[in-house]
């Protein structure tokens, strides 16, 4: 679609149409009644791909004699004249749904699938999650609950249904697949347009499509649900003997082993968080095209909020319960690893000031023998100097006889060591004033 500026100076979002036509996308279709309707969903596989599937429409189409754009789009409605297609791309799924006006003399046999290849059928990208076949037909208002008809379309009558769309028409299902691995769908028109008609066909397809997925995550809850105890009780057993472990090794140990079940817990909880999350958001539109459909009780038929209300909430509730114990679990970890730390790091910290005592006791031995050296690397130093003096004083006696060596060696000898003393003293001195300034 091309853009116009409305107004020269204005510089376009370079989004702005592609999020203007999402509200747009994925518009219900609107049927003619009577008609037979065909919703399948097929969960992605890793290699199914939005080209790989534009690819397998275009040879539907090819096959009809119809042409599509070469580029993919996440949503398409095709009329076949003798059936319609539409199918959307969704993130974790894709759905096909086929219309077929008419009934036909058996509906749920004759379906809106049987006009389609069966070698086309067999390929479809994915795996099957969620197959219905729906039957709409015109009915007046007091024909709207015939318990033979429901017992022939569905085979028993432990089914559920409702007046819909403010009583303009009533819908029924058992939730079951049948022998064909399709469940059923069927809804009277009392007064519906196809516009109507097309709006509640969609709600009913999502309702069951969204319970669908929403039960994905019943296998990974009840998968790591095991995993989960058995770090519940490896946690209770590591923190029961935090109590009684002051050894620095253990605690090391201990700690060690609360860091192995954080990054289990972890684990799980990226195993997991997409899943459950996922199930929650499907949940919520359950309930919401649920409401949408506006059902209106008969009397002794449960109601098709009832139904999801008594059997899909508790699963969902599991899910949920499992999300917050896996969270909980987390902090609790978290909470025991930053008590053992705690008291790793007051253990520490004992051990350095204990270190840091015997060093500033060493440090002070050091500082007395280093005065004590001092003291001896004055005498020592003045001795070898008065040496070079008395050397000096009787070679100074043989050219002077009256010069004696001894007399002038002890009159430079106070001389000679108060030089050395203050020599070393002021090395010793700049030396400190050095490492001080550093």
């Amino acid at each position: 679609m091309t853009t116009k500026k409305v107004h020269q100076g204005f510089e376009q979002h370079p989004e702005r149409v592609v999020l203007n036509n999402e509200v747009h996308s994925r518009p219900f279709v609107p049927v003619n009644s009577p008609a037979r309707c065909t919703h399948i969903a097929m969960l992605h596989d890793t290699d199914v791909s939005i080209n790989g599937e534009w690819e397998y429409i275009q040879q539907l189409c090819h096959h009809f004699g119809l042409s599509i754009a070469a580029e993919p789009s996440p949503h398409l409605i095709i009329d076949f004249k003798t059936f319609i297609l539409k199918w959307e791309r969704h993130t974790e799924f894709s759905s096909y749904t086929f219309i077929r006006g008419g009934m036909g003399s058996a509906p749920f046999q004759d379906t809106a699938l049987a006009v389609i290849p069966q070698k086309w059928v067999d390929k479809m990208p994915g795996k099957m999650l969620v197959g219905v076949h729906l039957l709409i037909t015109l009915c007046p208002r007091e024909t709207s609950y015939d318990p033979d008809e429901l017992l022939d379309v569905f085979g028993n009558l432990r089914i559920v249904g409702a007046g819909v769309s403010n009583n303009c028409a009533t819908a029924w299902t058992d939730f079951r697949l049948h022998a064909d691995g399709f469940s059923r769908i069927l809804v009277k028109n009392i007064s519906m347009t196809e516009q109507q008609t097309g709006r509640l066909l969609q709600r009913l397809w999502e309702i069951e499509t969204y319970r669908m997925m929403s039960l994905l995550s019943m296998s990974l809850t009840r998968r790591v649900g095991d995993k989960t105890r058995e770090i519940e009780l490896d946690l209770a057993d590591n923190v029961g003997k935090m109590i009684n472990i002051y050894d620095p090794e253990q605690e090391h140990i201990l700690l060690e082993t609360l860091t192995r079940l954080a990054a289990q817990i972890e684990n799980l909880s990226a195993e997991t968080s997409f899943r459950f999350n996922a199930s929650k958001a499907y949940y919520a539109l359950v309930l919401k095209r649920v409401q949408d459909i506006k059902e209106t009780s008969i009397d002794g038929i449960q109601q098709i909020s009832g139904f999801i209300d008594r059997r899909l909430s508790p699963a969902m509730r599991t899910v949920e319960s499992m999300d917050d114990r896996i969270a909980i679990l987390s902090r609790r970890v978290s909470r025991a690893s930053n008590l053992l730390q705690v008291r790793v790091n007051t253990t520490l910290q004992a051990q350095n000031k204990e270190l840091l005592e015997s060093m500033d006791r060493r440090a002070k031995v050091q500082l007395r023998l280093q005065q004590t050296v001092e003291g001896l690397s004055v005498v020592a130093i003045s001795y070898y100097a008065l040496g070079i003096v008395n050397i000096l004083a009787k070679a100074g006696a043989q050219l002077w006889s009256g010069i004696d060596p001894t007399i002038v060696s002890a009159a430079f000898a106070p001389i000679i060591i108060g030089l050395v003393f203050l020599g070393i003293h002021r090395m010793r001195k700049s030396l400190s004033n050095g490492l001080n300034q550093r």
